[in-house]
């Protein structure tokens, strides 16, 4: 899924919608446009960003957005269907400032055509279980579950970040880039491992108590949050499968990949 998107920064215009502005990268909005290559990419990260803050995780504003409402575009991009992912930056202050963000590449010293390697979710947890709080974990394993569970095969080291909103503490930043890739590139596998297995079909709690133990989390907290996620996806993905803008293939195509995952039996 790399790369099947363009994006902009993009700030908010004077009469209403969003423009990207003639110079520079600043904005306070990131705006993805349609994928050439797959159907209704920004519509998925919509509905599966809005399933996440629904099941409590700590997701940025967003909205789908109409291509004609967005100025300056690029002239040029071709013919694009379907509508734009707008998503609110988390790295800007109010003032325009910036806050520091290190995504686990940074945080690990690996270059980015290596972001798929050279690390697991499991030394990603141990970093977050020796920095962040109780708070963190929670919020790591529910994003790890819940991105198991819709088919995300793409959560690579790029996708993970921590945030330093004081400049000393550091805490998961929030969520994004959570989209359901398995309806366009069928996986059977995670980018990277969870402990011991990338198989979205291992993906148990016997592998998240592995996960806990060699990261040094507390393996109740681990459980529990990964049941409750499971059991809050449930809930909310049988009531608003059918409102959120999501074509059948991707709905069918969860579907299929949720029988398949241990944890959501």
């Amino acid at each position: 899924m790399a790369g099947v998107q363009l994006k902009f920064s993009a700030v908010e215009a004077a009469r209403g919608g969003l423009t990207i502005p003639v110079r520079g990268v600043g904005g306070s909005w990131i705006v993805k446009l349609p994928s050439r290559e797959f159907e209704g990419v920004p519509e998925n990260e919509f509905a599966m960003m809005t399933l996440a803050r629904l099941i409590g995780m700590d997701v940025p504003a967003l909205q789908l957005v109409d291509l004609d409402s967005i100025g300056n575009l690029p002239v040029g991009i071709g013919a694009l269907n379907g509508r734009a992912l707008a998503v609110r930056r988390f790295d800007r202050r109010e003032d325009g400032t910036l806050v520091h963000i290190e995504d686990f590449a940074q945080v690990f010293g690996v270059y980015p055509e290596s972001k798929y390697e050279k690390a697991s979710a499991r030394s990603i947890a141990s970093v977050i279980g020796a920095e962040g709080s109780d708070v963190d974990i929670v919020e790591f394993i529910r994003r790890l579950t819940f991105n198991t569970l819709i088919g995300n095969a793409d959560m690579h080291l790029k996708n993970w970040s921590l945030i330093y909103p004081d400049r000393r503490r550091a805490a998961l930043a929030p969520a994004y880039d959570f989209v359901s890739t398995n309806p366009y590139v069928p996986d059977d596998k995670a980018v990277l491992n969870f402990s011991r297995t990338k198989r979205f079909d291992r993906f148990s709690e016997d592998e998240l108590s592995h996960l806990a133990a060699k990261a040094r989390l507390p393996n109740k907290l681990v459980l529990d949050t990964a049941r409750e996620t499971v059991a809050l996806f449930r809930q909310y993905w049988n009531s608003e499968k059918a409102h959120l803008p999501l074509v059948t293939t991707v709905v069918d195509a969860v579907e299929r990949h949720l029988e398949t995952v241990p944890i959501a039996g």
